[in-house]
């Protein structure tokens, strides 16, 4: 009879047998697994490095600095940031060089200089997720316009230097080329402008010559001799403007500064057809690095054609907002508003509704605005008048 004791023994053994095979061929599993894993690994890890070489010298070899920051600290930088900015080194506070001055750009910095101190204040202006800015430095006798744009994830940042003095130096020549084109258009239009103020100027440069006219006479037409010609020399100043360069001096100003002067010099035509100019300013820390002249004269240009349009009694209204990077300054007038055959013409040099204006105070205004990277846009109003709209960028000091 068999033993009971010796065929659970018996069946434990095979049982234990078969669960080490079982173990044996799951080890030669996870094994095969993980040399698979393994090769798949080492695989992964060549294409890593071969795609790290590759993203090292694509880097190295742009023309544009790229710089890694982590919490305000420099982690790398490639080659180029290094050539723009020689002292870079890694671990080192990261700031934009105190020798670069602001550029006329939106976002960034402006730097600002005491002519008694020499000092250096920076103003920063940041957005939500990422900052641009333009710099200048000078390089012996020539400026070079470096252009910087910052993307943040959390506490690290990708900082780009780029430098764009070429394109700038080459949009400037496409505007004077521009104009020069204008010019050349407008050559017809030249000659009936200066030909009514040049026959009227020598008819009573004629009569000062007749010895049978009174002196009472000369006298009034001397007056008006005068008059002609400095409605001559107007159109003259007013054409060399149109062709003039980008602005050269450009610096920090406040725009209530700006749109205040802009009034004040409007203000004599203005009084003189009652018409009431009514300045809102809610930007009063706003900065706009403009050819602060150039600027002024651009909004005188707008204002008086408001004023003109104007009845006696009327209003003219100047209002101001920011927006991110850039002010806003609304001209609205309660004129007719803006003939729709005009409304494609109406900053074209001589494209002019008034039969006293000679169409060049618009395209000057433009002319001035854009060579400061700005916009002038006008639309008529539902309720009756014009709207001029400029957009220029801005620095808001903190």
């Amino acid at each position: 009879m068999p033993d009971p004791q010796t065929d659970t023994t018996t069946q434990k053994s095979q049982g234990l047998e078969e669960a080490f095979d079982l173990f044996i061929e799951a080890s030669k599993a996870l094994e095969a697994q993980q040399a698979v894993l393994q090769g798949q690994l080492t695989e992964l890890s060549g294409q890593l490095i071969a795609a790290n070489s590759r993203l090292s010298s694509l880097l190295n070899s742009l023309p544009a600095g790229v710089i890694l920051v982590e919490h305000d600290e420099l982690i790398d930088f490639n080659p180029a940031a290094a050539h723009f900015i020689p002292e870079l080194t890694k671990g080192m506070p990261w700031k934009i060089p105190e020798n670069w001055r602001s550029s006329n750009g939106p976002g960034g910095y402006a730097r600002r200089q005491d002519d008694k101190q020499h000092s250096t204040q920076i103003y920063e202006v940041k957005a939500e997720s990422n900052v641009s800015g333009e710099y200048s430095r000078r390089l012996g006798d020539k400026q070079q316009i470096l252009q910087i744009l910052e993307v943040k994830t959390g506490a690290r940042s990708v900082i780009q230097i780029q430098d764009i003095t070429s394109a700038i130096a080459n949009r400037a020549e496409e505007e004077r080329i521009s104009r020069l084109t204008a010019m050349g258009k407008m050559s017809a239009g030249i000659a009936h402008q200066l030909r009514t103020p040049l026959s009227t100027a020598l008819l009573y440069a004629s009569h000062l010559a007749d010895q049978n006219v009174a002196d009472d006479q000369k006298q009034l037409f001397a007056d008006r001799l005068r008059k002609q010609l400095i409605s001559l020399e107007k159109l003259a100043s007013n054409m060399l403007l149109f062709l003039k360069q980008r602005p050269q001096q450009t610096s920090p100003v406040a725009v209530h500064e700006v749109l205040e002067e802009a009034c004040q010099s409007a203000q004599g035509l203005s009084q003189e057809r009652n018409i009431e100019l009514k300045l809102s300013l809610n930007s009063p820390k706003t900065l706009i690095n403009v050819e602060k002249h150039s600027i002024i004269s651009a909004l005188v240009a707008v204002l008086e054609n408001a004023i003109q349009v104007s009845e006696p009694g009327q209003s003219v209204e100047i209002h101001c907002r920011d927006w991110p990077n850039r002010t806003e300054i609304t001209i609205e007038d309660h004129g007719p508003g803006i003939a729709e055959n005009m409304m494609d013409t109406i900053f074209e040099p001589f494209s002019s509704g008034r039969v006293t204006g000679n169409g060049l105070g618009l395209s000057i205004a433009r002319s001035n605005i854009e060579s400061h990277r700005g916009q002038i846009l006008v639309r008529n109003r539902p309720e009756g008048g014009a709207r001029f709209t400029i957009n220029l960028p801005s620095l808001t000091e903190l």
